[in-house]
Parts: structure tokens; C-alpha cells; sequence
């Protein structure tokens, strides 16, 4: 899975397809998770759109009977995707519509004649259709060739997580070929986001006020002054700037290489991503950043035994919650194992609900940038369709908006790791960062010197989603 932005999304021309959604003035009434509300807060406010796009390749020219097929089949198996918001004098409104209620046509836009030409096309239909009020919040879409086609699909962040846009490339995989063939498409039964939210499973659950974690959350933030953390390098920006978005993707060490660190963080009692925030604590360090990284990090709620027993793990839906981390600039075995001890702390915070966490705090938490210096991890080897992401060219797109403050993505493949940084569009941060990733590449390089080859390591699979 190549993860990138609208930006840098590089299609090739053909002939673009949409399908447009109609849905009736009415719906039953849903109930919006904490993620989704603190979302809508921010767009009520006026906070740029954030979509999320699967795009993945098919062999042959679009076959539009089966693709519409394909998009009726899929919205009806997954609920988030049936969820409308509408913003009024008396606030949010939620409301569910039934597949059946929905309506369906599709628009041929035309030929494009360059990747530009088709980039633009799509960002302004993605931009257009994945906002956050209205139906449909998410964008149906194709391009057309004769040799190989593409697929697209484009939701709007409040219906999904990075976990989603695989299970979408996997899904509407096989329900596409199935269609084409003729045949009936046999898919895993999936569980209801929405109903998982009405049940409180679509994250953790409250606990004791006087439960150990509760403290811990406590004790970390006041230890912090109660400010969220930014990134500790220079961005060229006064407080309370923004700027437009840049964004940089780029290869960091091979598959041989990530066995090998692998293989080392395991022989301190540490999993590879944190091998990883350690390289990464450490390339920082290196330019100016400071002996500590602090961080927040998203984790996936997917592996709670709830969601686990309600078929809720395959499902579209924004199933995140974030941690904070703290993790050491050292390469050393005893670093290792502190930055393991410090992902694995994380984890067992987030077992705790952010509203509870937030309540719960004796002063209001304070928030020196617009954006939050986060480090997301996500190893599609173990996601679904993760195998077959490669020969289907599969791809997650982010829209592109505003920033002021560093957004860190690595993706590990069986191609090895990679990395997408949003950062703002000033010379100062585009330098910082650029550094940065040079100085990151050979920090890895050389945390991965010393260790023999081994399996790939696979206790990272909670931490990362987005």
C-alpha cells in the first residue's frame, strides 16, 4: 500500500466515471461516536475537509454494470457508510438510511489527456462530495482504460480509519471480479460501526476513577504542563500561522533491513515500531531535537474482544483512539527497551476513553498549534488483502489542506518501510524535515547493522491506525 496525498497522487489519464447517491429527506436516527463528534466540532468551526481515498487497479476497461453492482454491494454491508450528518439550529443531527432508500447513477465525466488533468479532476470531485454534512459523504469513482483500469472510492474521514481503506481495496477486489464474472461474491459477514457506537463497542470503555491508568494519563500530561506536543524542530512559523501543506513520501529501508531491526528490537523485549520511534527519537536528537521524543500516536481499538466477537474487525468505521508516547533518542539495548516499554504503556492507555482522560483533568489541556505532532504506524502486512496490495497497485490518498505543525505516517510492507510527513510549505520546515529524513535513513541503516536476520515481527498490529 503506497500511503501518499492528493498532492502527490500521480493517476493516469483515461476516461473518469462517478456514481452519484441520492438518499430520501429521512432516515432513522444515529448516534455519532467521541471521534466523530470532536471531528464535527472542528468542521463546524471551519477546519479544512479530510477524505481518505482507497485506489486500486483492475485489468481491462470498467465493466459499469458489474462496478455499480459492486458500490450498491458494498454500502449495503457496511453502515458507517449509510450515516448522514446535518448541521442546524439545534445542532448535529445524525440519521441512517437503508440501502434499499438509495439511489444510484452514474456519469461518464469524460477523457482526460494528461495525469495532471485527471488528478484535478478527481481532487475537486473527492473535495466536492467527501465534506462532512449532507449525503453522500463519500465518492464512488473510476478511470476508464482499455489496458488497465483504476478504482476509486473516497470517504470522508468521519466514516473511517486507515484500517478501512484496506478492508475497502480488498472488498470491492472481490466483489468487482465477482460481479464481472457473473458470479455470486462470498465475503466474511461484517459487523455495524453504527450499531457499535450505540453499544459503546466502537472503543474503550470507562473505567474506575480511580483506576491506575487514569493516574498514568494524568501524571504524563502534568508532567507535560498539560501541553500537547509539537515538533521539536524548526517550521518557520509565528504562533498561531498556517500554512499550505507539503507533503514528502519516501522509501526507508528495504525488507532485509526491517527483519534485521526486527530481530534487534525483539532481542531487547521491544516491538519494531518502537525500534523505529527510537531511530526516529534519535535522528531527531542528532539535528538539534532534544534526548526525548514526545508524541501522540493512534491506536486501533480493532483487537478489543468486543469488536473481535461482533464481526466488527473487517467493518468501515473510525475505530481509533490516541496515546501519548515519550520515547528515548539511544540505540542502545537498554534504549530499545525503554521505547518498547513506552509503546506498550501507551497501549495499556489507551484503554482509556479520551473523554474520561479529558473530564478527568485537573486543568484543560493546552494547544500551542492547530495541528498535533503525531507519529502513526501502520504494517499492511498484516492487514486484509495486505499480500495482493503490490500487484493491485493499491494506494490510500489523503486530501491535502493546511498546516502548521509535523504529521509522521510509516508504512511497513513486504517491500519494506516507508514514510508520508505533512509538514507546512515554508522553506524553514521543508529544510527541517528534509534533514530529518536523510538523517533518519542512515539511523536506521545503522540500528539495523548489527542484527542478524529473522521472521518479521508481528506484535505491532494494534498501534498505527488513522
Amino acid at each position: 500500500m503506497l500511503v501518499t496525498t492528493a498532492d502527490l497522487w500521480e493517476p493516469r489519464p483515461g476516461t473518469l466515471l462517478r456514481w452519484d447517491v441520492s438518499a430520501p429527506a429521512s432516515g432513522v436516527p444515529a448516534t455519532l461516536s467521541l471521534n466523530q463528534r470532536n471531528h464535527l466540532a472542528g468542521a463546524t468551526a471551519g477546519a479544512p475537509t479530510v477524505w481518505l481515498a482507497a485506489a486500486f487497479d483492475v485489468d481491462g476497461p470498467i465493466d459499469p454494470v458489474a462496478l455499480t453492482s459492486t458500490w450498491r454491494a458494498f454500502v449495503a454491508r457496511h453502515s458507517s457508510l449509510q450515516l448522514e450528518v446535518l448541521a442546524g439550529p439545534e445542532g448535529l443531527q445524525a440519521r441512517r438510511h437503508q440501502p434499499a432508500a438509495l439511489t444510484w447513477s452514474l456519469t461518464s465525466v469524460g477523457p482526460t489527456g494528461t495525469g495532471e488533468e485527471t488528478r484535478a479532476a478527481l481532487r475537486a470531485a473527492l473535495d466536492e462530495r467527501c465534506a462532512p454534512f449532507g449525503y453522500p459523504a463519500f465518492l464512488p469513482a473510476a478511470i476508464s482504460r482499455g489496458d488497465r483500469s483504476t478504482i476509486v472510492l473516497g470517504m470522508y474521514h468521519l466514516h473511517c480509519d486507515a484500517h478501512s481503506v484496506a478492508v475497502a481495496v480488498e472488498e470491492l477486489a472481490d466483489l468487482y471480479a465477482a460481479f464481472a464474472e457473473g458470479a455470486e461474491p462470498a465475503l466474511p459477514d461484517v459487523g455495524s460501526f453504527l450499531e457499535a457506537v450505540e453499544q459503546g463497542y466502537d472503543g474503550p470503555a470507562r473505567v474506575d476513577p480511580e483506576d491506575p491508568l487514569l493516574r498514568g494519563w494524568a501524571e504524563h500530561l502534568g508532567g507535560r504542563g498539560h501541553q500537547l506536543p509539537t515538533f521539536p524542530l524548526p517550521l518557520g512559523l509565528e504562533p498561531g500561522e498556517r500554512a499550505a501543506q507539503a507533503t514528502v513520501v519516501a522509501p526507508l529501508a528495504d525488507a532485509a533491513a526491517m527483519d534485521r531491526i526486527g530481530a534487534r528490537a525483539r532481542s531487547s523485549g521491544a516491538s519494531t515500531y518502537a525500534a523505529v520511534l527510537a531511530a526516529l527519537a534519535t535522528a531527531v536528537a542528532d539535528l538539534g531535537g532534544g534526548e526525548r521524543l514526545d508524541t501522540l500516536a493512534p491506536v486501533s481499538t480493532r483487537s478489543a474482544p468486543a469488536l473481535n466477537e461482533s464481526g466488527l474487525t473487517r467493518s468501515i468505521g473510525w475505530y481509533t483512539t490516541t496515546v501519548p508516547l515519550t520515547v528515548p533518542a539511544s540505540l542502545t539495548a537498554a534504549g530499545l527497551a525503554e521505547a518498547g516499554e513506552a509503546v506498550r504503556r501507551g497501549v495499556r492507555l489507551g484503554s482509556v476513553p479520551l473523554d474520561q482522560v479529558i473530564g478527568s483533568l485537573p486543568e484543560p489541556l493546552v494547544q500551542a498549534r492547530n495541528d498535533v505532532f503525531v507519529v502513526s504506524w501502520v504494517d499492511y502486512r498484516h492487514v486484509p488483502g495486505g499480500s495482493a496490495h503490490l500487484e493491485r497497485d493499491a494506494q490510500h490518498i489523503s486530501a491535502s489542506a493546511l498546516a502548521d505543525d509535523v504529521q509522521i505516517w510509516f508504512s511497513r510492507t513486504h517491500t519494506g518501510l516507508a514514510v508520508r510527513i505533512r509538514h507546512p510549505d515554508t522553506e524553514v520546515a521543508s529544510a527541517s524535515v528534509s534533514e530529518l529524513l536523510e538523517r533518519l535513513e542512515h539511523t536506521l541503516a545503522d540500528l539495523g547493522t548489527s542484527a542478524e536476520s529473522a521472521h518479521p515481527d508481528q506484535r505491532d498490529r494494534r498501534v498505527g491506525a488513522s
